[in-house]
């Protein structure tokens, strides 16, 4: 076995970019450990096999983890109960923190290892000897958005091997080594649990029947009625598709004490303050002092200048200098000073 500090656990998906991170990992001289973190009930035998001839073909111990009874807990109840309380929950960066990084950390332990690995496009910035995350290279493929709930000591532990890649060099790494089928498979898209599906198709099988919620009325910014919906968890803020009306008209507001959803103009949208709670930042003061501070509220659109202000426990004030559109209450906002990754938090309303 080799020395220690050079053994690491690289959480495995059958993936292209896992199975990169594997090959260059060991290529640096660590001794690599796979894991594959099984967290909802797709876990097929074909998926088995081919993760097994992965690191079987790798030369490296695999094993898998059931995590489900925890994720369903822990991730599934979160995204069901954001929409029941009128909110657009975002699971990836709720996962993150809560269920990956603890299940990795936890497992590196037992396996003796000292650092952790993931497949993710980004890299680390280290400031003032403080861990930051920081964007990947590859603008397509950067997936700092997701990560901003990670604490120092976990970003500290994690080896990002293709954030200086370009997806296409990874493809190209993988091809040279003798995976030319796994260069060509394509990258998994949205929210893993849904499994390509519309969250509505997830929410109606999952709400128990005590939860179910019942036909409530569209209303305007006036409070008069404009007819029936669904159900107000169908309906998300800044949503124009499936509300068939004969003008443009778009959500503005979702209502869950009254079942009511609030329609508008898109000129109605748009919002000047956020509100966060839950907000994990490396440093505080660093955040609120920064002359370029840039936030997101989407994964590839709606950056904006602003100042933020900690009022409490996780809790802040965001100014925008220019409005922005469709801000729900449950999505993440995430601060950027250039390339590095400040910190973020879930949005608990506007205004």
């Amino acid at each position: 076995m080799k020395e220690i500090n050079k053994r690491v656990l690289l959480g495995m998906s059958g993936g292209v970019d896992s199975s990169v991170v594997a090959i260059l990992l060991q290529k640096q001289g660590f001794e690599v450990v796979g894991i594959t973190l099984e967290f909802y009930q797709n876990i097929h035998l074909g998926y088995v096999k081919e993760l097994k001839n992965i690191a079987d073909s790798l030369g490296i111990e695999h094993s898998f983890v059931s995590l489900i009874k925890e994720f369903s807990e822990t991730v599934i109840s979160y995204f069901t109960e954001g929409y029941l309380t009128g909110n657009t929950p975002f699971p990836c960066a709720y996962c993150n923190p809560k269920m990956k990084w603890k299940a990795l950390l936890g497992q590196s332990v037992e396996h003796k290892c000292t650092y952790v690995a993931t497949g993710h496009y980004v890299q680390k910035a280290v400031h003032e000897g403080r861990n930051y995350i920081k964007k990947g290279i590859d603008e397509d493929k950067d997936q700092s958005f997701f990560l901003w709930g990670l604490e120092e000591k976990a970003i500290e532990k994690t080896l990002f091997p293709l954030g200086s890649l370009t997806k296409t060099k990874v493809r190209e790494i993988a091809k040279e080594n003798g995976y030319k089928s796994l260069s060509k498979k394509k990258d998994s898209l949205g929210v893993c649990f849904l499994n390509g599906k519309d969250y509505r198709d997830f929410l109606s099988i999952n709400i128990k029947e005590e939860k179910a919620i019942p036909v409530g009325n569209f209303i305007d910014i006036e409070g008069n009625v404009l007819g029936k919906h669904k159900g107000y968890p169908y309906y998300t803020i800044g949503q124009r598709k499936g509300l068939n009306f004969n003008k443009p008209t778009f959500v503005l507001e979702v209502d869950c004490f009254k079942n009511e959803v609030v329609l508008g103009e898109y000129s109605h949208l748009f919002k000047n303050i956020l509100y966060l709670k839950g907000a994990c930042f490396i440093n505080i003061e660093e955040a609120e002092n920064c002359n370029n501070l840039i936030v997101k509220v989407r994964y590839r659109k709606q950056e904006n200048s602003c100042k933020i202000k900690f009022t409490g426990e996780k809790k802040a004030v965001v100014y925008l200098n220019k409005p922005l559109a469709a801000v729900a209450p449950g999505q993440a906002a995430v601060f950027y000073s250039g390339d590095k990754v400040l910190g973020g938090g879930f949005i608990d309303k506007t205004e």
